[in-house]
């Protein structure tokens, strides 16, 4: 989040004293043991968001994911089908590994390699039109933020590919506040608390269809 050190050291600290229950895996997964997402096999989200998902997923669901990492373990270790959009081949490469060590074969990861330094046509791309190519169950929108106009085209997209019922989860949503705001959802949660692999306090929206 966009604050000065001293204020992101008063939000952990407001977080954890709200939300007790999180202090084990934030001192665990942050400070005693720091390992990446992917080894983690979870998603790099808030830990409120992680634990509502692993009560929502069933076994018969299918997930898009725009960027993958720890997120695609977790899913593909509970549901029935993970399709990723990857702009980083050497990114994909590591989560492709982490895959087959975990023996799970219903996670397809598609490289679309794209500039997010120089978004110009993004809305044509390779990229975005991945997910125009099926309904899900469960979109996720992360991956590259480099331009804070990403995610939001891609939730757009997302909108489109909902099956009733579903969930979009957007993640680092306190950069995308104006979602909240313009959306076709019968209502969204905002997960705001520590999560893996990261010192602060971080949010995690999910929007219900």
């Amino acid at each position: 989040m966009n604050l000065t050190n001293p204020q992101r050291a008063r939000k952990l600290a407001g977080g954890l004293i709200c939300h007790p229950q999180y202090l084990p895996r934030y001192l665990s997964q942050n400070l005693i043991s720091r390992r990446s997402p992917i080894e983690l096999g979870l998603p790099w989200f808030s830990y409120g968001a992680i634990d509502f998902l692993s009560d929502f997923l069933r076994p018969e669901m299918t997930v898009f994911e725009f960027g993958s990492g720890g997120s695609t373990i977790f899913f593909a270790s509970r549901c029935a089908s993970v399709v990723s959009v990857e702009d980083s081949e050497s990114w994909s490469r590591s989560v492709r590994e982490r895959l087959v060590r975990d023996g799970l074969r219903n996670a397809t990861i598609r490289a679309c390699p794209f500039d997010f330094d120089r978004t110009l046509g993004f809305e044509q791309s390779d990229y975005l039109a991945q997910v125009r190519e099926d309904s899900y169950d469960v979109i996720v929108v992360d991956g590259a933020d480099n331009d804070y106009k990403i995610r939001p085209i891609c939730f757009r997209a997302a909108e489109d590919q909902i099956k009733p019922g579903g969930i979009i989860v957007v993640d680092d949503s306190w950069r995308y506040q104006e979602l909240r705001e313009e959306n076709r959802a019968d209502r969204f949660s905002v997960f705001e608390t520590v999560g893996p692999a990261r010192f602060g306090v971080t949010s995690t929206d999910i929007y219900f269809y």
